[in-house]
């Protein structure tokens, strides 16, 4: 017979291609001056959206797509700086930016795949990625990526004052720590806190705060974050700070 039915994979084309010029780019550190490089670039160019590379120690680790690179890259960037066993001059990228149909046609679980192929250890689905994971895995073993660099719990947080009211003190330990802070105060904001003698880091504050507010709080180190709720919830993968 002279004819036969043919169809065109055009995701997995396109997603090959894409591949190839990825893997074609030198890795650039990930730091606040090439971020801002590539956000002058990115207005230049009237391209904002696209796909990129996460390396760390020159190794592909995790493949994201966005409508902002630069602005997804700096959330992971903050994200990586509050994290210990990693160190951010070992942290590289590459980025492809794409014109709106290219966007559409590149599918980030196809190009996972194939980088997949040839780097098993890549960090997507393993827990990282710049979204707070949620009360939910307060009390569920720690993904992946937080088993394996947790936060560093000891973040400086600059606060001059030996007397404040908690919710000034969680609200100031908030902006300060580059990972997930989630806390409820009710009507107990008020409460003053005295910080005489206390290390000005993120862990010793919130135990700080949780002696102040007294029995019946509870604040928690976890792999990914810290939390502070009056609550009798047991913290089974983190640590409890008590009154």
């Amino acid at each position: 017979m002279g004819h036969k039915s043919y169809t065109f994979d055009f995701l997995a084309t396109v997603s090959e291609q894409l591949v190839k010029d990825l893997e074609a780019l030198p890795v650039s550190r990930l730091d606040a001056a090439t971020l801002i490089a590539l956000a002058q670039y990115q207005n230049a160019n009237n391209a904002k959206q696209g796909v990129y590379l996460l390396h760390l120690g020159g190794v592909p680790v995790y493949l994201g797509k966005a409508d902002d690179v630069a602005d997804r890259l700096g959330q992971h960037l903050r994200k990586m700086s509050g994290r210990k066993n990693l160190t951010l001059a070992n942290v590289g990228y590459k980025a492809l930016l794409l014109d709106k149909s290219m966007s559409t046609a590149a599918n980030e679980s196809v190009l996972i795949a194939i980088f997949r192929q040839s780097h098993a250890a890549m960090w997507n689905g393993k827990g990282f990625g710049p979204k707070d994971p949620g009360q939910e895995r307060d009390t569920t073993r720690p993904s992946f990526f937080d088993r394996t660099y947790p936060i560093d719990d000891a973040w400086p947080v600059d606060f001059p004052d030996n007397a404040t009211t908690a919710a000034h003190l969680l609200d100031a330990i908030k902006q300060a720590v580059p990972y997930t802070f989630r806390f409820d105060l009710g009507g107990a904001g008020g409460t003053v806190v005295d910080l005489t003698g206390v290390p000005r880091n993120a862990k010793a504050l919130l135990g700080a705060t949780v002696k102040a507010l007294g029995a019946g709080w509870k604040g928690a180190v976890l792999a990914y974050g810290m939390v502070l709720y009056r609550t009798d919830k047991q913290y089974r993968f983190g640590e409890e700070l008590l009154p």
